[in-house]
C-alpha cells in the first residue's frame, strides 16, 4: 500500500510531502517504521527494505512502514527535517493502525540505518515508540537532538554495529548505547567481519534477523541461520 504522506511537523513548522509504503499485518499488535540512511531510497539497495517488510509483516512481527530519507531544499536544516519526517510518519502510523494491524493502539517500533538510525534516536523520546533498533548509527546531522532524546528515552534500545565499519566506526555503537541512560533495556551487538553496509550474504542474513531480535526477542541472533538473503 503506497501513499503520499504530508508532514505534520511536531517540532518545526513545515509543509512537504513524501511517499511511504505500508505492509499490513492483520494479526499483529505492532507497527514498525523503517528509516534508511542518508538520502536513502524507500526500498533500499536491491529492494532489501521491501523484502524485509514483506517478511516481517507475514511473520506477524508487525505491520511495516517504509519511508525514504529525504534531503530537502538547502535552506532547511537536515538535522531538523530528518527527525520531523520520522515523527510525521509516527503520527501517520497511529492514524492508520486500525487498517493495518489488529489493534487501534499498537506498539510502535522504530528501526533505522546510519543517518536514519540517528533520526530514530533523535525522535525516540517524542515518538511514543516502545522499542528502537539502531543499525550502524550516525548522529552527525542531529547530535544535540540525539543526545537529548536518548538521555530521556525510557523504552528499549538495541544497537548493531560492524566491527569493520569504515564510515562511523565500530565505536559508534558504544556511543549510542552509552547515551541511552534512561532506557528500560539496552543491548549492543558488534558483528565481526562486517562493514558499514553489512555487505555479503552472511551479513545480509544477520541484518534481516535484527528486527526480530529487537522486537520479539529472537535468541538466535546474530546467527545468520534462517535469515533472508538481502543481497
Amino acid at each position: 500500500m503506497r501513499t503520499t504522506l504530508f508532514t505534520d511537523s511536531v517540532l518545526h513548522g513545515r509543509s512537504e510531502s513524501f511517499e511511504v509504503f505500508v505492509h499490513p499485518s492483520p494479526h499483529s499488535t505492532a507497527i514498525i517504521i523503517n528509516y534508511p540512511g542518508y538520502n536513502g531510497h524507500i526500498d533500499g539497495y536491491n529492494n532489501k527494505y521491501r523484502t524485509l517488510g514483506a517478511h516481517l509483516s507475514k511473520l506477524g512481527v508487525g505491520a511495516f512502514i517504509q519511508m525514504p530519507n529525504t534531503i530537502w531544499d538547502r535552506g532547511m536544516d537536515y538535522g531538523h527535517t530528518l527527525i520531523d519526517d520520522l515523527l510525521s510518519t509516527c503520527n501517520y502510523a497511529k492514524k492508520i493502525a486500525g487498517h493495518v494491524c489488529k489493534t487501534l493502539e499498537p506498539n510502535l517500533y522504530l528501526m533505522g540505518f546510519s543517518a536514519g538510525a540517528g533520526g530514530v534516536a533523535g525522535a525516540a523520546y517524542h515518538s511514543g515508540a516502545k522499542k528502537i533498533l539502531l543499525m550502524a548509527p550516525s548522529a552527525d546531522a542531529a547530535l544535540q537532538d540525539v543526545t537529548k532524546s536518548l538521555s530521556h528515552y525510557s523504552g528499549e534500545v538495541y544497537v548493531v554495529i560492524g566491527k569493520n565499519d569504515d564510515v562511523v566506526g565500530p565505536d559508534a555503537g558504544k556511543r549510542f548505547y552509552n547515551m541511552a541512560t534512561a532506557a528500560s533495556k539496552r543491548m549492543l551487538v558488534e558483528l565481526p567481519e562486517c562493514d558499514h553496509q553489512f555487505r555479503g550474504t552472511k551479513n545480509g542474513k544477520i541484518l534481516s534477523k535484527a528486527p526480530i531480535w529487537a522486537f520479539v526477542g529472537d535468541r538466535t541472533f546474530p546467527s545468520p541461520e534462517d535469515g533472508l538473503e538481502l543481497y
